[in-house]
Order: C-alpha cells, then structure tokens, then sequence
C-alpha cells in the first residue's frame, strides 16, 4: 500500500465527501474537530481517509488527527472549526478535577502489572497453562473467564498457544486477528465443552488485556461498559462484537492526539501522581482508558445513584450466592449476554423479550421488565449504591465495583460486582416492593442507608483504633546493621493503618505502603547532622517570585515555610471542607489559565480596590492599589478558616473576605462534604533518628510528643511557633516511628532525650528464619552469622553485630556468588570499621583463609635513625585475601570453612 499525502487535491476531496453524501457512508466521528464543506460538517480523518481512496484507490491516512490533517484541509480552503458541544473535554475536565483532590488511588496496579509482566505471556514454554497462571490479570479478565482460560491451556494448549501467537502477529490486520482469537478459541473450547450455553470467554475485554499485557506500547484496556458510554456520548453507533475493540483504538487515539497531547495540566497531572516504579506510559494509552472508566464507568465527579435489587425469583432466593461472590444478579437467563446485542434502550431487551417467549401475552409486563433490565444493564455505575432486598427488607448494602457480565451457568446470570459494606441492616425499604430493578428517590431511605454505611465505616475505624492501640505513639526500632530496621518501618507503618498484610507479597505490601506515602498518610525523612529546627518544624526561606512591575525581573522575597512535621501534624489534624477547596483550586485555575494576571477585586468597605494572583506556593499574593505593591499572602487554610467562621481569624481591610465571597459565589459549598483527618492514623518516620542532634531538631517541642501531651489528651500542652507565631500541638493520631543502628548510637545522652518519650524495640540478627536454612559449603547460612556475631560479641559487645539480611535466601538457585559479594561489599567493610582497621581482630572473627600475614622485610623503611626503627620493622601487617577479584569459588568455599574452624584435607 502507497500512502501518498501531498498528491491528493482539493476536487479529491469533494469527490470524496460527495460519494459520502450519495452513498450515505457511516463516519468515524471526530472527538473534537469538524471541518465545514458545502456548510455541512465532517470529521477531518475521515475526509482525507476518503481522499485519498479517491486518488489512488487505496482508503489511507496515516497522519494523526489535529494540526497534521487540519492543515491539509485549511490548505484547501476550508474551515476547520473546534466542536462547540465538546463531550470529551467535560470528561476531561472531571477527570483532571478528580485526580487533583483523589490522584490516581486505586487504578495505580494497572500501570503496576504492566510493568511487571510486560511482554507475557511466554508461548515458548513447556506448561501454558502454569505460564498463564503465574501472570496477575487482576480484574482486567472476568472473574468466570479465569476457568475457561485455564482450561484450553490445560486440554487444548497446542491449539491455544497457536491462537495467541496469530493474536501478536503485528503482520495481520488487528481486525482480523481479533476475529481470528475469538472464533477460534470458541472452536477449540467446543471441543471440550460442547454444551452451548456455557460460553468460552474470550471476549475483546480479555483480548484486549492479552494484547495490553504483550504490548501496552501499541494496545491498551477495554470495557465495553464505557465503550457503550462513550459511543452514547459521541452519538455514534456502537460496532457489533468483534468489531468494538478496533473502532475503540481509532477513538482512543483520536482523545490522545487532541486531548491529552495538548493539555499541559492534564500531562502534569499524570506526572505527578504516576509513580516513577510503574509502566512508564509514554504513548498515555493506558492513561487514555483510565480517563475514559473513570469519567463513563466511575462517573466521578457526578453523585451516586441508589438502586433496590430483588433477590428471589420467587421459588428460590439467591441472596446468599450475591454476598458470597461479592456480586448481585438479576435472572431472565434466555435473553443471552446482553452485550452481544445493539442495546440502545428499553425497547431493545423488550424485543429481546419478544424473541425469547418472555411475557408473551402482556405487553405492559413486558415493557416494564424490559426497563428494569435495561437500567440493571446499562443505567447502574460504578460507585452506586445497591440494597438487596426480599420484599421490604433489605438483607445488605454495597457499592458498585465493577461493569456487567454474563454468568451462564446460574440462572441469574446477569451480574455486577459489588463490595457488600452492611450486611443485615435493620432497614425495611418499601419503595421499589415487588420490582427486580428499581431506582430509589426516597430521601429518607437514602438518608439512612448513608448512615448505615457511616456507621460501618465507624466500626471499621474502631477496629483500626484498636489494632493502633497495640502500638506506642513513638517507637524506635534499634539493632546493629541488616537487622531489617528501615524494612520493617514499612510493616510497622501499615500495621497502625489498619492494614491486614496477611497473604500479601512484598511488592503487594510496598505497593499499598506507597498509596499512603502518596495520600499523605506516612511520612518518611532521614535525621543528618545538618538536619535543624527550619527543616523540621519551620523556618524563614527566600522566595523567587516574578515582579510584573519590574520588567518580569525575580526579586527575593522572605515566606515563613513549614518543615516536614509541622506539615504532617497540620494534615493529620485536618478537617477539610471538600466542597470549598474544589472552589478555591477553580478560582486559581481561573486567574492563572489567565497567565496569572493580577486579578482586580473590591472589598465592601469603601468599595476599595485590591489586586490577587498565585504564587509558586499555590497561595494567593495580595497587591494594594497604590503601584501594585505587595500586602501580604493568603493561603487556602485560612480562607477556609474565614468561610468557616473562624472569629480568630484576622481580615484586614476586608480583603479576605472578599475573596472568599468572590470563590464561593459561583460554587456550591453548601453541602459541607468533610474530610476528617482526625480519625484516621497518620506514621511518620525518622530513618536514623540518633544521627540528629535532637535538642536542636525539635527544640522546645520535643516535650508536645509525649503521650500525655498530644493535642485532644488531658494533659494536652500548646507552644507558639517563634516565626509564625501559630499556636502548635501534636494530634495525637500521628505515630511516630524511628530507627537507630546501634553501632552509630552517638552519645550516651540521646537516651536521656528520647528514651522517656519513645518505647524502644529491639531487631536483633534472627537465625531462626526460613531464609536463612541453606547450605553454604557444608554449613547452614544461620550457622555461619552466628559464628561471626559469638566473636564479634566476645571481642566488642552485640551492638556490633552482624544482621541477618546480608545471608538471606534470594530465590537464587547458587547463593555462593551472592554471599561473596555481601562478605567484600558489606561483611567485611563492616568488621574494618568495627576495629578500626586491626586485622588481627579481624582474622579472629573471619580466619586465616580471609586474612593473611604479609611477609615482613628487612629494609622496607628508607635509610633513616629512628630509635624504634626495629620495632616498626617486626610489627605484623594483614591484609583481606580477595576472592571476589577473580571470581576463586573453591578459595572462597576453603576460606568459608576455615572460619567454621572445619579441616581442610
């Protein structure tokens, strides 16, 4: 195929749309641009596809869609305009409005699992059915295609392999390829499973998630929930099944190239809240579909909906299979997976209906019917809210999780996946009674299901506080080196979280320690010698900032700036106004889209003029009319003390509560959603905490840690910061936890500073680990550390000794390498250290096969009269015989036995 841009003309291109017109051709539309022909509109791409078709015969167009094909158009004459009526850009905006307050919490492992198994799955392998098994597709495949999966790559793996590798082949239309995978696993799993009305699973949402795993570069994530949704949106048909996944690329790339490309903020925002450890992206198409499921599936930043479910078809009640699975189902099983039809509304499932004998001689019936399944279907988003009910009585209450599916092999085989948060509330709910499907207005039923699932919430924090109360506010975990101190501050940290890491892998527990890093929740900083008093609490810090007056030249300006524990104490002790901060984000967003021009505002009193902009702190700066000089700063906590009333709060001139009044007129904060901090626990954490010089740290503070002391107790004390001259307490949800290697333990009177505040806990080497049950040479790895630490202790004290994570087992099948490097990198270094270069006491820890005697010679000083020349002259010399350096295993394995004092033949 030729593609030949710059030969297609301008009459190509109304022979183009006028063979559109004639033969009433059905157009991929444009997410953004239109282009006006004969005072009709078309989407660009399509236009140049079909122009190019008419020059050459050949239907191509290889450019993306924006500036590239709109200045071929704009070259012709013709005007190419934004769509006025926009539907991608609102979700755009949700979405940005979203992730500012919420980030990316909860959609992160997508990007997780792509980095992790990137590439998979392996064809060249022995058992598929284990490599398919070892891959985490998480919830991208639904749960009841996991068997089906399994199964062809158990029974038919040859034929199965064969599908997937025709699914990779980039050499093969992807239309066909999907075709292809789908046809033939139906084939193969007929094979073994030739009942009909179990179906093989291998939809385009598990396509999809194969083709995304094997090359997220090229592919990405799709649901046809939000397909519908945007097709809905675009008032587009959706294509039938087979055909969704690759008209669903052609949109996403469309939403990539004239959205995200050229959103600055919105790219930024991505940066800021995707972790540098994760799938990196780059081609933003996993970006592209978390926008889409969030905005259509999560309808986030649009209130939930509430929804009765009926759990009983009258002879049997399924009530009991819904909370066991995590899901609620509906019945009508004949009518098939409803996403195999074209479902545009009610009248749809009522032919359906029609098809399949339901109702047949109750028109009414059926009407209604049809509308219950058609909500159940299509109307229900992630995020409601849904009651079981048998009649009056609800038996749970949960939130939506997940799209539609089909389960074909229970007779309520229509389902969504639920996470049940009450379970046999007492709550009747009349409305909806004797309705499969009903949607419930009652503001005195929502009214108290919202209090229930408070309540549950509550209990849910009871259960955290009590898992906290297993722990000291302040805590210090102190051992020698490789005891595992730092590693277990992220334990530590989640424990008092209330997290339950019972089952869960490394990763999985970094993964969620890092989600309350990135909430703010855990804090984590390490104590130096010039760590002070500005950096932890607060102090006073130059500020660059543009002086538009001064020819935009940066003048020095001096802000009090809070330190690291100041700023966790502020947010643990936090009740934000949700409602009044989204206001105050749109009122910056306003002036700086504006270039940050100074904003012009009169106060009531005197009807006096100030002036507002941003500066780099997210703070507004305030000018006063005469030569736009500077009066001060406002930041978004006291505006929102102001708002909500705090008389303490000192306006001068009005100006404050102008702005406040100028942020709110347009906004609805009325509903006074809280955040309350307060009841959640926040860790902060001081990785070598005995390395700081404490009194200087914490100053007069260190005494508002006590226990005792935290804002909210009996004794609660307050001090007044000296810069700010903010009054200061520490909210006693905020756990601090610290970690000191005993070997570094500086002065003897850090104990007298920290001991009667902090409960010290002690890490000492464990030779009891699983991990440390192997072989090296002829001993156990736990035998030989406890060998080294009985001398080191003999010889210094057990501060000194040598922790267990330098000999852990690693997955490696030949440890011998790796402990040969952790005994010259880490082991040795150590010892050097310990005894201050004194190798003999080495060479009693280690043996003779790791130091050697160095041959003494006569005449190795210059000719010099020293009176102790002679001495200097016997005086023994060691050296570390280096084993590592030519990679001498059987050297290295002698040396390992000599230091367990064993014979060598």
């Amino acid at each position: 195929m030729n593609f030949k841009p710059n030969e297609i003309t301008k009459e190509h291109v109304l022979s183009a749309v006028s063979k559109i017109d004639k033969d009433k051709i059905e157009l991929i539309p444009s997410t953004r641009w239109v282009v006006l022909i004969n005072e009709k509109e078309y989407p660009p791409k399509e236009v140049m596809r079909y122009a190019h078709s008419e020059m050459n015969g050949e239907h191509l167009w290889n450019y993306s869609g924006g500036k590239q094909t709109n200045n071929f158009l704009i070259k012709f004459g013709f005007e190419v305009v934004d769509n006025n009526n926009d539907p991608i850009k609102s979700l755009i905006d949700r979405y940005k409005e979203h992730i500012k307050t919420n980030g990316l919490k909860g959609e992160v492992y997508k990007w997780k699992l792509l980095k992790e198994f990137k590439g998979r799955p392996n064809l060249n392998v022995a058992d598929f059915q284990k490599e398919l098994k070892s891959i985490n597709y998480s919830n991208l495949i639904y749960g009841v295609g996991y068997a089906a999966i399994y199964h062809l790559a158990k029974d038919k793996q040859e034929d199965y392999i064969n599908c997937f590798d025709n699914l990779f082949n980039e050499n093969i239309a992807l239309q066909d390829r999907v075709l292809y995978f789908h046809n033939e696993t139906l084939k193969i799993y007929r094979e073994i499973v030739p009942e009909e009305k179990y179906s093989h699973h291998q939809d385009e949402r598990t396509i999809s998630t194969f083709l995304t795993f094997h090359d997220p570069d090229k592919y990405t994530l799709f649901k046809d929930s939000f397909y519908s949704k945007l097709c809905k949106l675009l008032k587009v048909k959706p294509k039938p099944k087979c055909y969704k996944y690759t008209h669903y690329l052609t949109i996403i790339q469309d939403i990539i190239e004239e959205y995200i490309l050229t959103d600055d903020e919105l790219l930024e925002l991505k940066s800021q809240n995707l972790p540098g450890d994760v799938f990196a992206d780059t081609n933003h198409l996993i970006f592209a579909q978390d926008i889409l499921y969030q905005t259509l599936d999560g309808q986030v930043g649009i209130p939930n909906k509430y929804w009765r479910i009926g759990t009983t078809d009258g002879d049997k009640d399924y009530w009991s299979y819904m909370k066991e699975n995590n899901v609620v189902c509906v019945g009508w099983p004949e009518t098939g997976d409803l996403r195999d039809y074209d479902i545009s509304s009610k009248k749809s499932i009522e032919q359906i209906f029609k098809d399949e004998g339901y109702y047949p001689n109750d028109k009414r019936t059926s009407s209604r019917k049809a509308g219950e399944l058609f909500n159940f279907y299509d109307q229900i988003n992630i995020g409601d809210i849904v009651l079981a009910q048998n009649g009056h009585n609800v038996l749970g209450i949960g939130v939506v999780l997940d799209e539609y599916y089909f389960d074909d092999t229970i007779d309520f085989p229509h389902q969504i996946g639920i996470n049940w948060l009450v379970d046999n509330p007492r709550l009747r709910n009349p409305q909806g009674n004797q309705t499969t499907v009903y949607k419930i207005d009652n503001p005195e039923i929502i009214n108290n299901v919202n209090q229930l699932i408070n309540q549950a919430d509550l209990r849910k924090e009871e259960r955290i506080k009590e898992m906290q109360n297993k722990n000291s506010l302040n805590q210090i975990l102190y051992g020698p080196p490789g005891t595992g101190k730092t590693y277990n501050t992220i334990n530590k940290a989640l424990e008092i979280c209330g997290v339950d890491m019972s089952g869960m892998s490394r990763e999985d527990i970094k993964s969620k320690y890092d989600d309350f890093v990135k909430e703010g929740r855990i804090m984590f900083t390490t104590f130096h010698q010039s760590m002070s008093y500005e950096d932890f609490i607060e102090g006073i810090k130059p500020i660059l900032e543009s002086d538009k007056e001064a020819n935009s030249k940066s003048i020095v300006e001096y802000e009090i700036i809070p330190g690291i524990f100041k700023e966790i104490c502020s947010k643990a002790s936090e009740k934000s106004n949700i409602s009044f901060l989204t206001a105050y984000q749109t009122f910056k967003d306003s002036i700086l889209e504006n270039d940050n021009e100074l904003l012009e505002l009169k106060t009531d009193k005197r009807n006096k003029s100030f002036y507002v902009n941003v500066n780099s702190k997210g703070s507004l700066n305030v000018y006063t009319t005469e030569e736009k000089k500077k009066q001060g700063v406002m930041t978004k906590e006291n505006l929102q003390k102001l708002y909500e009333g705090d008389n303490q709060f000192i306006d001068w001139e009005g100006y404050a509560q102008k702005v406040v009044e100028t942020i709110t007129a347009n906004s609805n904060v009325s509903s006074q959603q809280i955040e309350d901090n307060t009841t959640k626990p926040f860790v902060f954490i001081i990785d070598e905490i005995n390395r700081g010089n404490i009194a200087a740290i914490f100053g007069e503070l260190i005494t508002l840690i006590e226990e005792s002391k935290r804002q909210g107790e009996k004794e609660q004390l307050k001090a007044i910061l000296p810069y700010s001259k903010d009054s200061f307490t520490v909210p006693n949800n905020l756990y601090i936890i610290g970690t000191m290697n005993t070997v570094d333990r500086s002065v003897e009177a850090l104990d007298a500073a920290l001991r009667r505040r902090f409960s010290f806990i002690e890490m000492p080497p464990q030779y009891d680990l699983k991990e440390l049950n192997y072989d090296i040479v002829d001993f156990k790895a736990f035998e030989i550390l406890k060998k080294i630490n009985q001398r080191i202790e003999k010889l210094l004290d057990k501060d000194h000794m040598i922790g267990h994570s330098y000999f852990l087992k690693n997955g490696a099948d030949d440890m011998l390498p790796i402990i040969m490097e952790a005994f010259y990198k880490n082991i040795i270094p150590l010892l050097q250290e310990y005894f201050f270069g004194d190798y003999g006491k080495i060479g009693l820890v280690l043996g003779k096969g790791f130091v050697e005697k160095n041959e003494n010679s006569n005449d190795i000083f210059a000719d010099f009269d020293h009176e102790s020349s002679s001495q200097f002259e016997e005086r023994e010399v060691f050296s570390i015989i280096n084993y590592r350096s030519n990679n001498d295993n059987e050297g290295f394995k002698k040396a390992i036995m000599q230091l367990m004092n064993k014979q060598i033949g």
